[in-house]
């Protein structure tokens, strides 16, 4: 399985990516508005004889505009005035300002028995791929049979 993360609004950091509840992947920092401007990977789940997921859960965070700005001051700072213990409170202050958003995404209707039964038809060869966009506040998820040799 391979899993795109895209954000069509402003950057996200993804926290989690968990398949029926499962833990998952973390994409982590995703920039925004660029399409294919985000974090791809592979992931495995544990056991390939489980039944097809029926629902993901996908915990985000979403940047305020100003919170960019302020993120990049501090990381421009000498780790040393960094860890002052004034200055990294106050990073993570604003870092707390940002909203968190966590949506469960119904898969039934993504993972149809013809994409899966198309997938298995040809296991040597074709993944699934699964493209996760991020729109500020919501998340969509898209999914085709991709060949790879």
């Amino acid at each position: 399985m391979t899993l795109s993360f895209e954000s069509a609004g402003r950057p996200v950091t993804v926290k989690r990516f968990d398949p029926d509840g499962i833990r998952g992947p973390t994409a982590g920092y995703i920039s925004g508005v660029a399409p294919h401007h985000g974090a791809q990977m592979s992931f495995m789940p544990e056991d390939s004889t489980k039944p097809v997921p029926q629902f993901v859960d996908v915990t985000w965070i979403s940047f305020l505009p100003g919170y960019e700005a302020i993120a990049d001051a501090y990381q421009k700072l000498p780790l040393r005035e960094q860890w002052v213990p004034e200055t990294e409170a106050a990073y993570k202050l604003e870092f707390k300002k940002n909203p968190v958003y966590t949506q469960r995404v119904d898969l039934t209707p993504i993972l149809t028995p013809e994409l899966i039964k198309k997938i298995r038809a040809d296991r040597d060869n074709t993944q699934l791929y699964l493209t996760i966009m991020f729109n500020n506040e919501t998340v969509s998820i898209t999914a085709k049979a991709q060949k790879w040799r």
